[in-house]
């Protein structure tokens, strides 16, 4: 088969870059025929409505029509091919829609950051959003780049604080900045030759101008137009400077920026992949793309560098749709194909009111400072304007939440749901401790440490030492003074096992350590005398025959191994007959473990395990001498 192009015949079949099919079709379905309007662009997908003589009739999503060079077979025939292309698709059974493309075709996208400030929740997100894209596509590239060319506005320590707090994250880079790449520099500060390159060509070809009018000159024509009820755009009055006369000013060293000339390109119109069709009301004014001090504004400088270092899908925030059509227009000017968009909407506070940046909420270092997991901010992030599939395991690596990702994103704001990070923290703090990984051994002990063990011991020696308001926060009869339990006056590794032990037991049902201490004091301290005497002198004393049984299952070595059924069957077995009920043993039990039958605890068995034989034996000693006085 041969694609006819107007009376040309092309002297081979065509064969598509994508899936190596011969078809005419390939090229229909993939986009690859004539350049699309630029109405359609970019990363328009067509469907073939009708095919009559040359030319066809292609219908976009968004309902407008173009027509393409017309394919011979008929619709008929089309439609066969098409069913045939799906059967023998070379797109693996795995394959995923990812930004409208499919994953077995490549993404190289970027997070360009502008140091003029530290990193906050939405542009981690952002990040997250290009990492995962690109991770998930075969042989994609996630890219970073520091664009500082806001000189005026740069904070001193930005830049490292934003690699550093992306590497707290968990997210890596395959180049940037630090580590170089193929299409380097990938500072922006570092490419202004390459960015005046590109702004003369725009110049030489009539698509862009010196403008040397001064800030006052541009306040004063603000302010007529504003009088005359016109929009407060420049009105273009460089445009009509001859190029010999701009050539001149410009070698003398007057002030001046250059310009774009906007209505040459009208007002582009481009499918979104997140928000579908967008194009402006209004025609854009002659913007800025070089200031005078020499640097580019983000315009350019986003344009030049996203097609210099070949960034297929540009994933950034709802805030720049209104500014792609000036993307679009620069790209058309340069000849250049643009990238897919994809504009993501925009955090806004639970009342749907906007987010501002002063919020404690969207500072990275508010959730690294309360000892949030990356892993768990990662999942909550992805989730805000995206989902999970249904049944997705919990994310232990970001591959896993790529995987998990349904790349299905809302418009809109998306309101910060705080419970949701909570619930993804402690998903996650479970599965670190229910489920270690091998591969990730060593990695995941330290977060467990970090995030866990050491806010942990630290929170325990001040409430020990009274140096720690939590301790008003304990139970009634906790007040001190408070002795810890042995195995956390023991070594450091003894202390970490026995704090990761309880950690790990869920039955009791807690949001964090902090919580996990106030609710079960007697898993870290002896129970105060004080506590057990304020417990039996408001209730009947415990049986002694249970007493008697617990005695016996303590001094039964046996039967203390494992997670505590044994010793807690000892004891049954050694009551059976007696007539009492199980509740009324539990209830002793839970007096001689955790200090009273009032006290939120875990269940019997669980504290056998917990505690372990010989503190089973000081609590009950204790307890019994305590009722011999009386």
């Amino acid at each position: 088969m041969f694609i006819t192009r107007g009376s040309s015949r092309l002297a081979r079949p065509y064969i598509c870059p994508r899936c190596s099919s011969k078809t005419a079709l390939a090229r229909l379905s993939h986009g690859l025929g004539r350049q699309p309007p630029r109405a359609a662009y970019p990363g328009l997908r067509t469907h073939v409505t009708s095919v009559a003589g040359v030319d066809s009739k292609v219908k976009t999503q968004d309902g407008a029509s173009a027509t393409t060079p017309g394919i011979g077979p008929g619709l008929k025939g089309l439609r066969n091919k098409n069913k045939a292309l799906k059967k023998s698709s070379s797109h693996g059974p795995s394959a995923r829609t990812i930004l409208g493309q499919s994953s077995d075709l490549p993404i190289r996208a970027r997070f360009a950051p502008s140091p003029t400030g530290y990193l906050h929740l939405g542009s981690l997100r952002t990040a997250l959003f290009n990492n995962l894209a690109s991770s998930a596509s075969k042989g994609g590239a996630f890219i970073l780049r520091i664009e500082d060319t806001d000189q005026s506005r740069l904070v001193a320590d930005a830049e490292e604080r934003l690699i550093k707090d992306l590497e707290w994250a968990g997210l890596s880079w395959d180049e940037g900045p630090d580590r170089g790449g193929p299409y380097g520099p990938y500072r922006q500060s570092e490419r202004l030759d390459i960015y005046k390159d590109h702004v003369q060509q725009l110049v030489d070809h009539g698509h862009a101008y010196r403008c040397f009018c001064t800030s006052e000159q541009l306040e004063a024509q603000k302010r007529e137009l504003h009088d005359q009820g016109k929009p407060t755009v420049y009105p273009g009055t460089c445009r009509s400077v001859d190029s010999s006369e701009s050539d001149r000013r410009a070698a003398d060293g007057e002030p001046h920026v250059v310009r774009f000339k906007s209505d040459t390109f009208g007002r582009p119109k481009f499918r979104d992949a997140i928000y579908g069709t967008f194009q402006k009301k209004d025609q854009e004014e002659d913007f800025i793309l070089l200031k005078t001090d020499g640097f580019p504004t983000y315009h350019l400088a986003n344009v030049v560098d996203d097609h210099l270092m070949k960034i297929t899908h540009v994933i950034r925030g709802e805030e720049w749709l209104i500014s792609t059509p000036k993307h679009l227009a620069l790209y058309e000017a340069f000849g250049w194909q643009p990238p897919t968009f994809a504009h993501l909407a925009l955090l806004v506070n639970p009342d749907g009111s906007k987010l501002s940046k002063r919020n404690d909420s969207v500072n990275i270092s508010k959730y690294q400072n309360e000892g949030v997991f990356p892993m768990a901010l990662l999942a909550w992030l992805a989730n805000l304007g995206s989902s999970f599939k249904s049944g997705a395991k919990t994310p232990r690596t970001v591959a896993d939440v790529a995987d998990a990702l349904t790349f299905k994103f809302t418009r809109g704001g998306i309101k910060l749901n705080l419970e949701k990070l909570e619930y993804f923290h402690n998903k996650y703090r479970d599965a670190l401790l229910a489920d270690p990984i091998p591969e990730l051994a060593e990695q995941e002990a330290r977060l467990i440490d970090h995030h866990l063990v050491q806010p942990m011991l630290r929170q325990l020696e001040a409430i020990t030492t009274g140096s720690g308001k939590d301790a008003s926060e304990l139970p009634q009869g906790w007040e001190g003074p408070l002795q810890l339990v042995p195995a956390l006056t023991s070594d450091e590794s003894t202390k970490t096992a026995y704090l990761q032990k309880v950690l790990a037991s869920r039955q009791g049902g807690y949001q964090s350590p902090s919580s996990l201490i106030q609710q079960h004091p007697y898993l870290f301290w002896r129970v105060p005398l004080q506590r057990y005497e304020a417990s039996i002198s408001t209730a009947p004393s415990p049986d002694q025959r249970i007493l008697d049984a617990l005695d016996r299952a303590i001094d039964d070595e046996t039967v203390w191994h494992g997670d505590g059924v044994q010793v807690m069957k000892c004891i049954l077995d050694t009551l059976q007959g007696e007539g009492i009920d199980q509740v009324v043993v539990h209830n002793a039990l839970r007096l001689v473990g955790a200090g009273g039958q009032d006290v939120v605890s875990q269940s019997s068995s669980r504290m056998f395990m917990l505690l372990g034989r010989d503190e089973w034996r000081h609590r009950l000693d204790a307890l019994r001498s305590l009722m011999l006085e009386r």
